[in-house]
């Protein structure tokens, strides 16, 4: 095994360039990669016609560039929120059906019967008046029988759904809105959707994607792969276990609740977050090939030895989730994982080197680690690396882009 090294790459920055503009704003989205990073990536390690496969692809960055660029796209992902939103944002839509069913939305908005699912704790979460006209709004997008409009609709109500809710804004996570703000807290649901609905529109209508050659998978990446012959792979897996890194189950749980039974890519809900990577805790059962994982394990073991049987847990996950995606690969492929390196308990987990490892285990030659500064990627500023209460620490201020070839 070579020494590994990093570079660093101010071009990859992009400071001053947002993440999260044109198609990349339909919904929001935590932890989405650089747009921008993507269309380099993809220019520099394919070639047009190739297939570029996305097996973490969250609400669809890579997939949109790999259309935009002339490529084939195929993204997976274990949560089906996920795919709803990259499914619109890869779509070239008949805007003029759309604004149809809005204006039939418009006037039969008074004689709409509520259908409102089961929310837990639904008064607690959302106002009177806003689950009666998010329930206007399932009745509404229920009657819509053409799949891809179905799909706008349904992202444009999960967005509603989380503006109109009594969460903080601005929060993965859920945090109630405090009780003397809440007294003055009246969501306009009807006109958060038009405006949301308009807002797409607009975006979709100056923004057609080329090519339409793409596959949106839910697929745990843990288990054989249906893919193959994949030249190149760009991807950003997580950083560690749901729990202390990006909550997606919590960050998705309104939408599910509210979308429950009408998103064609499933149903899902807060126990998402114990099926990704490291949700499970398992013994040490056998070795990983990284020596770096090693050396992190065995610092945190002596302050906590609980901890670092969760960093080994989502370690395990991410090794078997490499070995399953190195079998989707063609000879001579190119790898681009972008990874953070997050600290537990103080002692920084060098994920760059470790996916370095992991690679090379299979086969994989490390070409370059790219270190670039984030500016613009949408992660809380701070975490709670030990959980507790008022214990926090600064996340990533890098990212490392590891670029391996089969």
């Amino acid at each position: 095994m070579e020494t590994l090294e990093r570079v660093e790459a101010p071009e990859f920055d992009f400071r001053g360039f947002r993440a999260s503009v044109g198609r990349h704003s339909i919904h929001e989205y935590p932890a989405m990669l650089h747009y921008l990073l993507v269309q380099n990536l993809i220019n520099k390690y394919s070639n047009k016609g190739d297939l570029i496969y996305d097996p973490f692809c969250g609400s669809g960055v890579s997939v949109v560039e790999a259309l935009r660029l002339n490529r084939k796209a195929v993204g997976t992902d274990i949560n089906p929120l996920a795919l709803l939103i990259a499914d619109v944002r890869t779509s070239n839509l008949d805007t003029d059906s759309i604004k149809s069913h809005l204006t039939s939305l418009q006037k039969n908005w008074f004689n709409l019967t509520p259908d409102i699912p089961t929310v837990k704790n639904i008064n607690y979460w959302f106002k009177e008046q806003a689950i009666r006209d998010l329930g206007k709004l399932r009745t509404f997008i229920k009657e819509i029988k053409d799949r891809k409009i179905l799909n706008f609709f349904l992202t444009t109500f999960s967005q509603t759904v989380r503006e109109c809710s009594n969460n903080r804004k601005g929060e993965f996570k859920r945090y109630r809105i405090p009780e003397e703000k809440l007294k003055e807290y009246n969501p306009d649901v009807f006109q958060t959707f038009f405006h949301l609905a308009y807002y797409y529109l607009e975006i979709l209508s100056k923004d057609i994607l080329p090519s339409q050659e793409v596959s949106l998978l839910l697929h745990d990446v843990r288990k054989t792969i249906p893919i193959n012959n994949v030249k190149l792979i760009i991807t950003s897996p997580p950083y560690g276990d749901s729990k202390t890194t990006v909550a997606y189950g919590q960050f998705s749980s309104f939408s599910f609740d509210w979308l429950k039974g009408l998103n064609p890519y499933g149903d899902s809900n807060l126990k998402l977050d114990s099926l990704c990577l490291g949700g499970k805790k398992i013994d040490e059962i056998f070795q990983l090939p990284s020596e770096h994982l090693y050396r992190a394990l065995d610092e945190i073991k002596k302050v906590d030895k609980k901890r670092a049987k969760e960093v080994y847990s989502f370690f395990y996950d991410y090794f078997y989730s490499i070995k399953q995606i190195t079998n989707t690969l063609s000879s001579k492929a190119y790898v681009c994982f972008i990874v953070g390196n997050r600290t537990v308990k103080g002692i920084q987990i060098s994920m760059d080197f470790i996916t370095a490892e992991f690679f090379e285990h299979f086969g994989l030659k490390v070409e370059n680690i790219f270190v670039r500064k984030i500016s613009n990627k949408r992660m809380p500023s701070k975490n709670s690396p030990s959980n507790r209460a008022g214990k926090t620490s600064n996340t990533m201020l890098n990212e490392y882009i590891v670029i391996l070839r089969k």
